[in-house]
């Protein structure tokens, strides 16, 4: 157990030293640019996959993945600016380093049977999803860009902060649940027992706060293996990860506004469909979530439940 903990650790700091940002990125305004852009970095990512090469499985899959892409893609137009593919080479570095880790260390790189990362969804289709609250004031922020911009999306609750936010909850109604655990634990470091409890606790949580969960369920940092999805499956649950990440808990990441959109909006634009990770704790998420709904408008992207 201690060591898989000091391996998913090893994988976050590794991940934080190197995040791939944009800052330079210009979004599209139409649809038809953002087709331009997105067969630049996919031809760029397809191209840096194939360079890098290892694990075998995961340049194949990336590789299958963006030449469905460019077959999507009506037009590609001119060659990309310098930064995009400076952007798309440390995203390919990121993604390698957790591929390199599976199976000792997983996370949302590979899928087991019955997962989903938004992978399925048809052409220019996302979901947004929210981890690790509630936080009363931010997520209720959060809440009101949503309903503002008629969009969806999901909240991946903790059941401890479901308790601490008793009497002062923020307003759900509309949106989805799922559970997120009760205190973020690495799950694969703890007993059965406390696995189980872990999932139970925050279904009980949210029963006592008037709150209906879905059947929906993320493992803290994507940290799961086949006990821990039998113990999900055990009570009802589907495993729910993410191929967006915003990245939005890092430091880095918040320290210059619009760079958590940019990054996120580039990511979309690369995968074309999917599920976006962002976290409605954290105060920059609310301001960053306008930006990026803001971004989307022109597009002709979908938001879908």
């Amino acid at each position: 157990m201690r060591i898989l903990l000091v391996l998913w650790f090893m994988t976050r700091v590794a991940l934080a030293r190197e995040p791939a940002i944009w800052d330079q990125f210009v979004a599209p305004r139409s649809q038809a640019e953002a087709n331009r852009v997105s067969g630049q970095l996919n031809q760029l990512y397809l191209a840096e996959v194939q360079r890098l090469a290892r694990p075998q499985w995961w340049a194949k899959e990336v590789a299958q993945r963006c030449r469905q892409n460019l077959q999507e893609i009506s037009s590609q137009g001119l060659a990309p600016p310098p930064d995009a593919r400076r952007f798309v080479q440390e995203y390919a570095a990121e993604q390698q380093r957790l591929a390199l880790l599976y199976p000792r260390c997983t996370s949302e790189i590979r899928l087991q049977t019955g997962e989903t990362a938004g992978w399925d969804l048809p052409e220019r289709s996302f979901r947004l999803t929210f981890d690790d609250g509630p936080k009363p004031a931010n997520t209720g922020r959060v809440l009101a860009l949503l309903r503002a911009n008629r969009k969806p999306a999901i909240f991946f609750v903790l059941g401890k902060r479901l308790q601490e936010a008793a009497g002062a909850l923020p307003d759900y109604q509309g949106f989805l649940l799922g559970n997120h655990s009760f205190d973020h634990s690495n799950l694969p470091t703890l007993n059965p027992q406390q696995l189980a409890k872990q999932l139970s606790q925050t279904e009980a949580a949210a029963a006592q706060a008037g709150l209906v969960l879905t059947r929906l369920w993320r493992a803290p940092y994507g940290a799961r293996a086949a006990r821990e999805l039998k113990a999900a499956e055990n009570l009802g649950l589907h495993s729910v990860l993410w191929n967006v990440d915003s990245q939005d808990w890092q430091p880095f990441m918040q320290s210059q506004p619009g760079r958590i959109a940019r990054r996120t909006l580039a990511l979309m634009l690369l995968h074309r469909r999917g599920i976006v990770l962002m976290h409605d704790i954290h105060s920059q998420t609310p301001a960053e979530l306008a930006l990026l709904l803001n971004y989307l408008q022109p597009l002709n992207f979908t938001i879908v439940p």
